[in-house]
């Protein structure tokens, strides 16, 4: 009985850690995809920079 309660404390063990180590990268992703979010309004932004730039171009053109 003994050895299957300690068979059982290292899986236990064993469990508890892959949360740990799935908690930390839960968190590592978490802000990588802050970072991509803000990385996709940046570039948003700059496409539509580059879009009114362009339309002011268009109408500067005679036709």
């Amino acid at each position: 009985m003994e050895k299957q309660f300690a068979a059982l404390e290292r899986k236990i063990d064993r469990v508890i850690s892959q949360c740990d180590l799935l908690r930390v990268e839960n968190q590592r992703l978490r802000q990588e995809l802050i970072l991509k979010a803000d990385e996709v309004g940046m570039l948003s932004d700059k496409i539509q920079e580059a879009r009114r730039r362009l339309q002011q171009l268009v109408e500067q053109v005679p036709e």
